[in-house]
C-alpha cells in the first residue's frame, strides 16, 4: 500500500492498518462495494482491452458495473479507459 511506504511503516503494523481502515472508512459519503466473482471475470477481459494491470481493471470493473464517470488517481494507465481522471 502506498501510504505504508510514503509513511516507512509495515503493513505488519497493526496500529498503521488500524488507522488507515478508519480513515477510509469514516468518510462521508463513501459506499464500498462487494465484489462478485463475475467482477473479477470482467477485470480480465480489461486487463487485455485497455492494457491494464489487474488491480486497475478491477477498479474499472466495478466502476463500470455501478456506473462511475469519474476517477480520482494518478495512475495515467486510467486514460485509455471510458472514466474521465481527476487528479488534483
Amino acid at each position: 500500500m502506498i501510504i505504508a511506504g510514503l509513511t516507512g511503516r509495515s503493513l505488519k503494523d497493526k496500529q498503521l492498518v488500524g488507522s488507515i481502515i478508519d480513515a477510509i472508512t469514516g468518510l462521508r459519503g463513501l459506499v464500498i462495494i462487494r465484489l462478485e466473482p463475475e467482477d473479477h471475470v470482467r477485470a480480465v477481459e480489461l486487463m487485455e482491452e485497455y492494457g491494464l494491470d489487474y488491480e486497475d481493471s478491477l477498479h474499472l470493473a466495478t466502476a463500470l458495473k455501478t456506473g462511475v464517470k469519474e476517477i480520482v488517481t494518478n495512475d495515467e494507465d486510467f486514460d485509455n479507459t471510458p472514466l474521465k481522471r481527476i487528479f488534483p
